[in-house]
């Protein structure tokens, strides 16, 4: 990952998990956030929690939708959050509560790994999500 990264979310132990996977990451409160983006910083990465960012001033939020990679981690219903918040060609959303696989899947294309999903290229938003299915209880009969 090249440039800077920032890490903002409401949730302490969401800026403690983040902070020890990605030491570069700067960490920053909701309120530390919002007067950076206020006096026109911005970083070439941010991480950001999906209520927060519906906080943000309209402007705000567009310049967010530009950046080259912008995750968007949410408990928030993929349906109810406006089109073009998820929309941008960098934007990928990270569903709460997530597993460690979500969590690396995550990692991986904020790092630009190769082969790493979603594509910052992709149309629309795409959802971390690399869970492996449940499996099932018991057997399945036999026919």
């Amino acid at each position: 990952m090249a440039g800077m990264l920032w890490v903002s979310d409401r949730e302490p132990g969401i800026l403690d998990l983040f902070a020890e996977l990605l030491p570069e990451a700067e960490i920053l409160a909701p309120d530390e956030l919002e007067a950076r983006l206020g006096l026109g910083q911005r970083p070439d990465s941010l991480i950001i929690d999906g209520t927060q960012l519906l906080g943000l001033a309209p402007r705000q939020r567009a310049d967010l939708l530009r950046l080259p990679r912008l995750l968007i981690c949410t408990g928030l219903l993929l349906a109810s959050m406006p089109m073009n918040l998820i929309s941008g060609p960098g934007v990928a959303v990270l569903a709460k509560p997530f597993c460690v696989e979500d969590l690396e899947a995550a990692v991986e294309w904020l790092r630009g790994s190769p082969g790493a999903l979603p594509s910052p290229s992709a149309p629309f938003a795409a959802l971390v999500q690399r869970r492996r299915p449940r499996r099932l209880r018991g057997r399945l009969p036999t026919a």
